[in-house]
Order: structure tokens, then C-alpha cells, then sequence
């Protein structure tokens, strides 16, 4: 698919909220399945980690994995992917891994192994699919990216420590657009950069701080099919959305409403619905550390709302323009004057 040559930016409404504690309890990532089958990885504080299985109705479908180091057991869980055959595979800091599970939650497999030479992990955090399906992981305490067949065969790696550029202080998220360029957030370093296939150093947005385009300790990184960057900015409790070239467009604050799954529990509880009516409920949208950010072909946004337990959901509306529809980009751009 070619990116267009500029948007027409309509908006980026908030579209839902889906999960709710003790459902999506700490939700450190979330994978879009086939047919409408929604995946959350938890890192519920009383399970050590479980994936959720839930859907656009907001019912809950059940979980998988469990608090261990045992074959299909999570410690510190941090990032979930799947395949084309919708296999998950996830991410575990704690126990320097990747385990492998299908859709209905049979454990497949797992590999990875501590240390700090090739092929071995130091808290591996962000992992992420390039377009042939090999996968990329953020080796956090090693300060570098590395490169690995789907079934666990090192490929390769880049990235050394320090903050200067392709050097990276506790990469964290990861994510790999159609082009097979890959965007690190460069967790310490309070920026994301971007890398060729074979790991060349592109470009790097944001600086350290709260102000427009800044970062405070990202996380998640995603890029949709226009080339738009999402960025959790965790530290700053917001989501930034940069454009292709690195300019800031857009955050995200938080706009939740209760989910549906939310709803029916309130209901049933006289002692939540005095509480509720009792509090300000202007807080209660906002984000409290977003962690991941996924985005579906329909321009869709997920973003897991981490200390509130649940996801909240925008749809993107932006429309492609060719060349011949908008006037060459002037040297000072003013909407005041337009």
C-alpha cells in the first residue's frame, strides 16, 4: 500500500471503552484477532500475568497462563504479538523469554535465554513482527535491539548504550511498519528512533519533558498505514501522535466512558453507584499510565489505559491527498490566515 501524499485531518474521535478491573486488571498490551476476538495481556498483580480473551461486545471470554516460570506461566509479561495464523507470542521480562500460545490458549513453545551475548536477553520488553513474519525485541538491559527467526534462531543486532544517535538507554517498545523500518521508544533516552531493516539510524522525534512533542519514559510505539507515529508517553499519562516526518500532530488524554462489561457491575452494587455519583468524574476519563498503542486497518486506535484497567479506543478520520490537491508545503505554515 503507498502512503498518500497528505491528509486531511477530520478528527480522532474517542470511540469506546472496553474492559474494567478484575477483567482487563493492569493491561500491559493488546492484540486485534480474526473476527472480532480482542487479546489482553494482563500483568494482574494477583496472577503474575494472564492473557484475557474478550470481544467487541465487552464479553469476557476467559483467560490463559497463570503466575510461574513453568512452560505457559508469566512473571513480568510485557508485549504480545500474533502471526498470520493468529498464534500469540509474549513477552517476559522477569524470565528473559518468549513464549508462544494459539488463539484458544494452547502453549506452543517458548525460547530465549539470559545473558548479554547474541541471541541472549536481558529483560526483553517490546518484541514486534517485521513483514516476513521475523521478529524484533527490545533487549531493555543490554541497550540494544535484536533480531530473531519467529521460532528463536538470532538473525542479528544493533544498537549499543548511550544517548547519541542509534544508541539507545533501556529500549522499550518496539514496532515494525510496512516498509520493514523499525521505531524503537528509547525508554531513558526519552525519544523514539527510527532504524532501517539491518538497524541504520533514520530519524529520532521527541525530547525529554511534558511540553508539545516531548516524551516522559514512552513505552509503546505504533505507526498505522499513513505513516502517523503513536507514542505512549506513560510518564506524561497521554498518547502523542507525530506525522511520518517526525512533526507532532495530536495527543491523547483520555476520554473514557464506563465500558459495557463496567456498566453492568455498577449497576449491581448500591455502595459504586453512591460513590460514583459523589466524585468528580472529570479524572476519571483520563489516562493513568498508557503503556501499549495498536491500531487496526480500520483506523481504529487501542490504547491500554495500564493503572485503570481497561482500553480505550479511537477511530481515526483522515482523508489521502494527491499532490495536485494541496498547495506545496509553505516555509512558515499559519492556519490563522487560512
Amino acid at each position: 500500500m503507498t502512503r498518500p501524499h497528505a491528509l486531511l485531518r477530520a478528527g480522532f474521535p474517542y470511540l469506546t471503552t472496553l474492559g474494567m478491573r478484575r477483567v482487563t486488571s493492569l493491561p500491559m498490551d493488546i492484540v486485534i484477532g480474526d473476527e472480532g476476538r480482542l487479546f489482553v495481556l494482563n500483568r494482574a498483580s494477583s496472577s503474575g500475568g494472564e492473557v484475557r480473551r474478550i470481544n467487541w461486545d465487552d464479553e469476557d471470554l476467559g483467560t490463559f497462563g497463570a503466575a510461574g516460570s513453568d512452560d505457559g506461566q508469566f512473571t513480568w509479561p510485557v508485549s504480545m504479538i500474533r502471526d498470520r495464523e493468529e498464534n500469540l507470542y509474549i513477552s517476559d521480562e522477569a524470565l528473559n523469554r518468549i513464549s508462544i500460545f494459539s488463539r484458544e490458549g494452547d502453549f506452543l513453545g517458548k525460547w530465549g535465554e539470559s545473558g548479554d551475548g547474541d541471541g541472549q536477553l536481558n529483560r526483553v520488553s517490546g518484541i514486534a513482527f517485521d513483514p516476513e513474519e521475523n521478529i524484533y525485541a527490545a533487549d531493555a538491559l543490554n541497550h540494544r535491539i535484536q533480531k530473531f527467526t519467529k521460532e528463536g534462531r538470532f538473525l542479528g543486532a544493533f544498537g549499543s548504550f548511550g544517548d547519541g544517535d542509534g544508541e539507545l538507554n533501556m529500549p522499550w517498545g518496539v514496532t515494525v511498519d510496512e516498509l520493514g523500518d523499525v521505531y524503537v521508544a528509547d525508554w531513558r533516552n526519552d525519544r523514539i528512533q527510527k532504524f532501517s531493516a539491518d538497524g541504520s539510524f533514520l530519524m529520532k522525534l521527541g525530547s525529554s519533558g511534558d511540553g508539545e512533542g516531548q516524551l516522559n519514559r514512552p513505552t509503546g510505539v505504533e505507526v498505522d498505514a499513513d505513516g502517523d507515529i503513536y507514542v505512549a508517553d506513560r510518564g506524561n499519562n497521554r498518547v502523542l501522535q507525530f506525522d511520518q516526518t517526525g512533526r507532532y500532530v495530536d495527543r491523547f488524554i483520555g476520554d473514557a466512558t464506563l465500558s459495557k462489561i463496567g456498566r453492568s457491575y455498577i449497576q449491581n452494587s448500591a455502595r459504586v453507584l453512591r460513590l460514583r455519583e459523589m466524585v468528580s468524574l472529570e479524572p476519571q476519563k483520563r489516562f493513568r499510565a498508557p503503556t501499549s498503542v495498536r491500531i487496526d486497518d480500520e483506523g481504529r486506535l487501542y490504547i491500554t489505559d495500564f493503572a485503570s484497567h481497561r482500553i480505550q479506543v479511537y477511530k481515526k478520520e483522515a482523508y489521502p491527498l494527491g499532490p495536485d490537491e494541496i498547495m506545496p508545503e509553505p516555509a512558515t505554515p499559519d492556519l490563522i490566515t487560512v
